[in-house]
């Protein structure tokens, strides 16, 4: 065989590996759902699921600048939301700080390698060697070296039915499935510092209102004692004081024990102390810390594909339906190649003379026969595992559309009950201003007085309690929605 022919024959083996895919679509899967979130809207079969199949991302053609491009989305995830510089610190600090976010970091880079360690299986392999042989031959004529340099092909693998291409398509999708189980880590992580800080502030301003209510009782109680000494109340009206004060010490009490559990939460979430600059101050009012705009009445649903949990369950989707490809592709016959060039002589110096050249060929076809049905089990199990993926990822879009639609629920209201509890905080305070006055006048009792003081506080309890909801509210969202609300 001519050097000519053996290198026509060589490029068609390589051009083999073009041959066609055995891998089933990878298309993003349609789940009725509505348009948008709103209750009041229409019902559409699938019409957000026909933009989830338009919008799908698709595989990136190397590992490395996927690593990049989502690393760069979840450091901006948050910037711009918070609106108070203090929680936007403590967030940044969680983030650098938190150990389980540290071990998702370290499972992508596992992830990355491996699939980089697949990748490579579609090269040629190829190893430059040398070596001196010494031998005695039974003809008694002594010793002979051989000496040899050699550029050697280890099998390389023709991928004539794209397995290789399968098991890296399946690498790469795990790898990118990886990267956005970290992002939606680092969303995760975010809203839970942020609910954490939030809670710690609630817990301070509830802590100011008792504190404030047991100093009214406290000064209730003396007076009370001043009049039972001159005979001016009954002994009923002192331990109805006494009671009152009595409870008002014991909620301050539980109060700094409350603040005490959300800073120690607060401070496990973030993996370290959080310095007291970063923390809420103690204020009469709930600070507003987010910044999120109003959302518009028709969002439509296809802004959750955006959301990376739901990104890393299409990507588990294509890696399962590249394995499926791979295992139909394995009860194919697969053809490998080894090759070798090189020189030999008997004598070191003449290794690169003239016609001292070797090589080698040997293509090698490996045709399945008979392995008791093991490779056709195994397309079953990827093909299990494939409808597995999808109903999985079918349920990962419902559950997110639910969340969305339940903060969404939540905020419609939040304004009208934030309005009727301040009323009821107003109303509250003027009857305590009502009675302290007739009480002075000695036109109410005690009892009158302690009432509108419970009164008052309950009210402004409750309010602290809905301002933090609203505030988590707009933090829920916003995870919901995977970090933006734009689609």
């Amino acid at each position: 065989m001519s050097l000519k022919t053996r290198c026509a024959a060589i490029a068609l083996l390589l051009g083999l590996g073009a041959c066609g895919s055995l891998v089933p679509s990878t298309d993003a899967p349609r789940p009725p759902l509505r348009e948008d979130f709103r209750p009041a809207a229409p019902a559409s079969a699938a019409s957000d699921a026909g933009s989830a199949s338009a919008a799908t991302p698709t595989a990136t053609p190397t590992a490395n600048a996927a690593s990049t491009e989502a690393s760069t989305a979840a450091a901006h995830e948050w910037r711009g939301f918070f609106a108070d510089a203090r929680l936007d610190e403590v967030v940044a600090l969680a983030l650098d700080q938190n150990r389980s976010l540290r071990a998702s970091a370290a499972a992508v880079e596992r992830v990355r390698a491996q699939y980089r360690i697949t990748a490579a299986d579609r090269l040629p392999e190829i190893g430059l060697g040398a070596s001196a042989t010494r031998q005695r031959t039974t003809n008694g004529e002594g010793a002979t070296t051989t000496y040899g340099v050699n550029l050697g092909l280890a099998s390389y693998e023709i991928d004539l039915f794209n397995r290789l291409g399968s098991l890296e398509g399946a690498a790469l999708s795990r790898f990118l499935a990886e990267q956005e189980t970290q992002r939606s880590a680092r969303l995760s992580l975010a809203a839970e510092v942020a609910t954490a800080w939030l809670s710690l502030a609630a817990a301070q301003q509830r802590l100011v209102l008792n504190q404030a209510l047991r100093d009214s009782q406290q000064r209730s109680l003396d007076l009370a004692e001043r009049q039972y000494a001159l005979g001016a109340a009954s002994g009923l009206d002192r331990a109805r004081a006494r009671a009152a004060f009595e409870s008002a010490r014991g909620d301050a009490a539980e109060s700094v024990g409350a603040v005490t559990q959300a800073r120690l939460q607060l401070e496990l979430l973030v993996g370290q102390p959080v310095p007291d600059r970063l923390l809420p101050t103690p204020q009469p009012a709930l600070p507003t810390v987010t910044a999120l705009p109003e959302l518009p009445g028709g969002l439509p649903a296809e802004v959750l594909l955006q959301r990376p949990d739901l990104r890393a369950a299409e990507q588990r989707l294509r890696a399962a339906a590249f394995d499926v490809g791979a295992a139909r592709a394995a009860r194919f016959p697969r053809l490998t190649l080894t090759a070798s060039a090189g020189t030999r002589s008997p004598d070191l110096d003449g290794l690169f003379k003239s016609g001292s050249g070797v090589w080698s060929l040997v293509p090698q076809i490996d045709l399945p026969l008979f392995d008791g049905g093991a490779r056709r089990a195994q397309v079953e199990v990827s093909e299990a595992s494939r409808r597995e993926a999808l109903a999985n990822y079918e349920s990962a879009l419902q559950s997110a559309f639910r969340e969305v639609a339940d903060a969404l629920a939540v905020r419609d209201q939040l304004a009208e009950r934030l309005d009727a509890q301040q009323a009821q905080v107003d109303a509250a305070a003027q009857s305590l201003r009502l009675a302290e006055r007739s009480y002075r006048l000695g036109g109410s009792s005690q009892l009158e007085l302690l009432d509108a003081q419970r009164q008052l506080t309950t009210a402004q309890r409750a309010l602290v309690t809905l301002r933090q909801t609203e505030q988590v509210n707009r933090v829920a969202l916003l995870r919901a929605l995977g970090g933006r609300w734009t689609p």
